[in-house]
C-alpha cells in the first residue's frame, strides 16, 4: 500500500515536470535557481558550484574534493583515448579522428571531416548540404538612359557536396534583359560568372527576376530596371528607412521622396505617379497626384500595404513627368507575416501540448486510482474471510 503511494507520486512528478517552469530556491546558506526541462542553470555557495537538471540535458557538480553529473537521461561522457563518434560524447570536449581528446584537433583532421569538426567550446561548424550554392550579387538595380545599354556579372559557386547544374530563367523582364548563358555546370567549391546585359527600349522602371535551380534548390535575383528620357528637368529619389524596410499586412510603408528641379523655369506642376509592384512585374498599388516644384521639395509618402499581400519581396516606385522630362526612382522592400499570427501558432501549439499532457496526468491518475481502489477492495474481501475464520 504504501509502495503503491510513492509509486503514484513519482509519477506524477515526472509528468508535471516535463511542463514545469523555473523556480528559485533560498536559504541562509545558498541559493539555488532549478530548471525541470531540457536543461538547468547554477548553485552556487562559497564550498560548492552545482548544474542541476532533470531532463534531456544534463549538468555539472563541483567541489573542491568531486565532480558529479547529474540527470534522468544522462549518458556518462568518455574520458580521454577512449572511441568517440562525436565531441559531445566526450569529457575533454573535442572528438579527432573518432578518439577523444581534452586539446582541439588538429586543423588538417577538421577540414578531412567535410567541416564538421568541433570548433573552440566544443561547437560544430554547419554540415554542408549535398546540394547548393550561393550567387553574388542577391538583387540588380540599374538605371539607363532611353537608348543606353550596360553590363552586370553574377557570381555563382557550388557550396555544396557534390556536382551541379544551375538552371537560370529571367522573367517580367525579357526584352530588356538577356544572359551570357542560361545554365552552369559547376564542381564542388567551383564558381562561375554569367553576364547580364541591360538595354533602356522604354522610359519607365521594370521589376522582375533571376530564378535559378538546381534540383530542389531554388534562389531568386530580384531586378530592377529604371529607365529615363534624354531630356532631364527633375532628379527624384525615394528611400524607405532601414526601420521600415520589412511591413506586414495591413501596416503602411513608409517612405521619404525629394523631387529636385534641374532645369524647369520657376516653379511648375508636375505629375507623380506611385507604384509597388512584385517581382513578377504585377502591379499591387498605385496612386496619382500633381503638385508644385519651383527648386526643391521633400516629403513623406505613405503606401498603404493591403491585407491579402502575399509575405515576399516588392519595390516602391515614384515616376515623376513634367513635359517630355522623366524621372524615376525605386527602392526594394519585403512584407512579413504578421508577428501576431506567428505569435498565435505558437500560442495554439503550446495549448494543444499543455491539453494532451493534461489529459495524458488524468488518465494516469483515474488509472491508478481505480488499481489502488482494486487493491483496497481485493484487501477489505480478505480481512472479511479471516474474520469468518
Amino acid at each position: 500500500m504504501k509502495t503503491t503511494k510513492v509509486f503514484i507520486f513519482f509519477l506524477v512528478f515526472v509528468i508535471a515536470a516535463s511542463i514545469a517552469y523555473s523556480f528559485q530556491a533560498n536559504s541562509s546558506k545558498y541559493k539555488q535557481n532549478l530548471i525541470v526541462s531540457s536543461g538547468g542553470e547554477t548553485v552556487d555557495s562559497g564550498n560548492y558550484k552545482s548544474y542541476v537538471a532533470a531532463g534531456i540535458i544534463a549538468g555539472t557538480t563541483d567541489s573542491s574534493g568531486y565532480k558529479n553529473w547529474m540527470g534522468f537521461f544522462y549518458t556518462w561522457l568518455l574520458g580521454d583515448t577512449q572511441p568517440c563518434t562525436s565531441a559531445s560524447q566526450c569529457e575533454g570536449g573535442y572528438c579527432c579522428d573518432n578518439v577523444c581528446k581534452s586539446e582541439a584537433c588538429p586543423v588538417e583532421e577538421a577540414a578531412a571531416a567535410g567541416g564538421a569538426a568541433a570548433g573552440v567550446g566544443g561547437g560544430f561548424f554547419p554540415l554542408r548540404e549535398e546540394k547548393d550554392f550561393s550567387i553574388n550579387p542577391s538583387n540588380v538595380k540599374l538605371k539607363l538612359t532611353l537608348g543606353e545599354t550596360a553590363e552586370k556579372t553574377l557570381i555563382i559557386k557550388n557550396t555544396g557536396k557534390s556536382t551541379l547544374t544551375v538552371s537560370l530563367d529571367v522573367e517580367s523582364v525579357k526584352q530588356y534583359l538577356s544572359l551570357s548563358e542560361d545554365s552552369v555546370g559547376l564542381e564542388v567549391d567551383e564558381s562561375a560568372s554569367v553576364t547580364l546585359d541591360f538595354i533602356g527600349k522604354t522610359v519607365g522602371i521594370f521589376v522582375g527576376k533571376i530564378t535559378a535551380k538546381a534540383d530542389d534548390v531554388e534562389q531568386t535575383i530580384a531586378i530592377i530596371l529604371e529607365v529615363i528620357g534624354e531630356m532631364v528637368l527633375f532628379d527624384a529619389k525615394l528611400d524607405i528607412p532601414v526601420d521600415y524596410a520589412e511591413v506586414e499586412p495591413g501596416d503602411e510603408l513608409k517612405t521619404q521622396i525629394t523631387l529636385l528641379n534641374v532645369g524647369a523655369p520657376e516653379k511648375v506642376d508636375v505629375f507623380a505617379t506611385y507604384f509597388i509592384k512584385s517581382l513578377n512585374g504585377d502591379i499591387v498599388y498605385e496612386e496619382t497626384e500633381t503638385f508644385a516644384v519651383e527648386k526643391q521639395i521633400s516629403y513623406q509618402k505613405l503606401f498603404r500595404i493591403h491585407e491579402s499581400t502575399v509575405p515576399g519581396s516588392y519595390v516602391a516606385i515614384v515616376e515623376i513627368r513634367y513635359v517630355d522630362s522623366f524621372a524615376v526612382s525605386s527602392q526594394l522592400f519585403r512584407v512579413v507575416e504578421k508577428k501576431a499570427f506567428i505569435e498565435m501558432e505558437k500560442i495554439t501549439k503550446n495549448t494543444i501540448l499543455m491539453i494532451l499532457l493534461t489529459f495524458i496526468l488524468i488518465g494516469v491518475i483515474a488509472m491508478l486510482t481505480y488499481k489502488l481502489a482494486s487493491i483496497k477492495k481485493r484487501g477489505r474481501k480478505k480481512k472479511k474471510k479471516r474474520s469468518k475464520k
